[in-house]
């Protein structure tokens, strides 16, 4: 395991709050380029979305999800690589190690998982691989995507990736060297943040000046994972690139029925248990969670059995919350329900849930006097 210095007083790895800022219009972009917004996420719903989404269109996505994780990957490890570090580990000595390298050390920070070096070979600028195992991975879609970016942004040459399954919970994945249709290349390109200022601050570590709410996260620096400590939530560091940009992908290829078809998943993932409306409806709590995973400035929540009112400004992931607000709503309220939302030009997000007109009848058929 490569040494990662930790902050004696919060317990973050030092690169963690080192390479990402937190503003105070709740977005968390890279220190060196704050055009480029990153988040820090629960990701034990990703797959289970992808494949929601799947079994909801009829269409698989696996691809798509993997081509712009790809290419966020690629522009990540291009701002925050120094110039002339890269050009060392571009070189053909040694290539494939700082490759490998890369990857381990950013798994541990960000919560990838557990990464080893099973095999390494570049004969050519046109031919070449890297292959790794990996235990535990955050998501096996973006991971694949992960490695692929990876080889990428430091080989300068274009690569594909397979992956396999070789033990339960233990996949393999290997990068190639492949190049890309140009229009697949043109279509996925990355969306740039356009700062804006708000009023959240966070509270701040006075050792190492991260915010300190993160002093409630565990990082397993060996098994490269992160877990909330206040309800066993795994983590994960990662641009925004990995949802907003691919969901507005899949619906300029699949047809208007995507955004829905990504809500709907969310909402039957986060109604499988372990999500409450509290975690929404303190907006204290919520607002600073919010901030502090960078997806954006909670401006206001009201709750009662008739709805469930939210706006977010500056929203990312925002498909992903519009899901989890109708799952907390149906689960506080036991009725079905309908939503609305929208989402601005400037990415400010009002979403309203209110009760199915047949359930709402019978929830107040229950509660009236006897």
């Amino acid at each position: 395991m490569l040494e990662v210095a930790v902050c004696p007083e919060c317990g973050v790895p030092k690169p963690f709050t080192e390479d990402n800022v937190w503003l105070n219009s709740g977005a968390m972009v890279q220190a060196g380029d704050e055009t480029r917004r990153v988040g820090f996420i629960e990701s034990e719903n990703l797959d289970p979305v992808y494949k929601g989404i799947e079994e909801i269109i009829g269409v698989p996505i696996s691809h798509l999800v993997i081509d712009v994780i790809r290419k966020g990957t690629l522009d990540y490890i291009r701002n925050i690589t120094l110039p002339k570090i890269q050009e060392i580990i571009k070189s053909a000595e040694g290539a494939g190690n700082n490759i490998a390298d890369f990857l381990m050390a950013n798994g541990q920070v960000c919560g990838f998982g557990k990464y080893e070096t099973i095999g390494i070979e570049y004969k050519s600028a046109n031919e070449g691989y890297t292959t790794v195992r990996l235990t535990d991975p955050f998501s096996v879609l973006l991971s694949a995507g992960i490695h692929a970016g990876s080889c990428e942004a430091i080989l300068y040459l274009p690569h594909e990736v397979t992956y396999k399954e070789v033990s339960p919970g233990v996949y393999e994945t290997t990068a190639y060297v492949s190049k890309h249709p140009e229009e697949l290349e043109e279509r996925l390109m990355m969306r740039l943040y356009r700062r804006k200022e708000g009023d959240i601050e966070l509270e701040r570590c006075a050792t190492c000046g991260g915010p300190k709410a993160l002093s409630s996260f565990k990082w397993d620096l060996e098994k490269g994972k992160i877990f909330n400590t206040l309800n066993s939530r795994r983590m994960v560091l990662i641009g925004p690139e990995a949802q907003d940009p691919l969901f507005e992908e899949l619906e300029r290829e699949l047809g208007d029925e995507i955004p829905a078809a990504v809500i709907e998943a969310q909402r039957r993932f986060i109604k499988t248990g372990g999500y409450s409306i509290e975690e929404m409806v303190n907006a204290g709590d919520f607002r600073t969670q919010l901030a502090l995973r960078g997806l954006g400035n909670l401006r206001k929540v009201d709750m009662s059995s008739k709805s469930l009112r939210v706006r977010i400004d500056n929203a990312a992931g925002y498909l992903l919350i519009v899901g989890m607000a109708q799952a907390l709503f149906e689960t506080a309220v036991d009725v079905e329900s309908n939503v609305e939302w929208e989402i601005s030009k400037d990415s400010d997000l009002d979403v309203e849930v209110t009760p199915r007109k047949t359930s709402y009848a019978i929830l107040m058929e229950g509660s009236s006097p006897s």
